[in-house]
């Protein structure tokens, strides 16, 4: 999508800081996070509707989130997902939060 903020970070139109990449995803820290831990888990690939997910993209990005879980020992973490009027950003992303000021 050529207006997709996400699709320009992918493409390195936006600055960001990578904390880790696959062939299918990128991790970056979220801008306005809500928690000591915010991490965006954007997938490289623009979807406009989540049955277009494949499968293995839904598997990966679950093991992206345990492999951060355990990298960032990270004891209690919520994993999110948005999608349709909840969402910011128009582009397949999971939130990775954890630290939350109580």
């Amino acid at each position: 999508m050529k207006d997709c903020i996400f699709c320009k970070v992918i493409k390195g139109e936006l600055p960001s800081k990578k904390i880790k990449e696959t062939n299918n995803f990128v991790i970056i820290p979220d801008i306005k996070p809500s928690a000591k831990t915010h991490l965006l888990i954007i997938s490289k690939t623009h979807f406009d509707d989540l049955k277009s997910v494949t499968d293995e993209l839904w598997n990966e990005a679950l093991k992206i989130i345990l492999d951060l879980q355990k990298d960032l020992g990270l004891d209690e973490f919520q994993f999110r997902v948005n999608w349709g009027k909840l969402l910011e950003v128009n582009h397949l992303h999971f939130h990775l939060l954890s630290g939350f000021n109580n």
